[in-house]
């Protein structure tokens, strides 16, 4: 199928599977995310992941770790690049690990963002704040002209 048709198709969002390890590194690599098991990303459980699927392809990932009884973390988030105008997966997977990490008794979940526009975004959309923390980057990883991260914070 031509990547035109796939990208009008609509995105599934669910759990992800162990055979698709491969495909999620080659995304989280459009991102720069890929080093897992590096200073910034030691591990990325793919039990602890949502994948977006259009016509069986993974097109995202989004990943969380529990953190504490009512404390989680959000960890990588990425859509291939094909995929990330206009059709809200992005979005889509992170509505997905809210609405699940909630189910577990999480009441704030926290992230670390190194894109302004990003931050932007999950202040717009899913009622972030900035705590006023940065966390500053270990090795080359995400965005490489920005040094740090911002850490946001939302209550569930």
């Amino acid at each position: 199928m031509e990547p035109t048709a796939l990208r009008q198709r609509v995105a599934v969002v669910r759990r992800a599977r162990s055979g698709e390890w491969g495909r999620i590194l080659e995304i989280l690599e459009t991102a720069n995310f890929h080093r897992i098991g590096g200073l910034e990303m030691p591990e990325f459980p793919l039990s602890d992941c949502f994948v977006a699927e259009v016509d069986g392809l993974v097109v995202g990932v989004a990943g969380y770790r529990i953190l504490g009884p009512t404390l989680a973390k959000t960890t990588l988030l990425a859509v291939h690049p094909d995929f990330r105008q206009g059709r809200s997966i992005g979005a889509d997977l992170q509505r997905a690990r809210m609405d699940h990490v909630k189910t577990l008794g999480i009441r704030m979940l926290r992230t670390n963002v190194d894109d302004p526009r990003v931050v932007q975004w999950y202040e717009r959309r899913f009622g972030y704040r900035r705590t006023g923390a940065t966390v500053p980057k270990t090795e080359p990883f995400g965005r490489d002209d920005i040094d740090h991260w911002t850490t946001l914070e939302v209550d569930l």
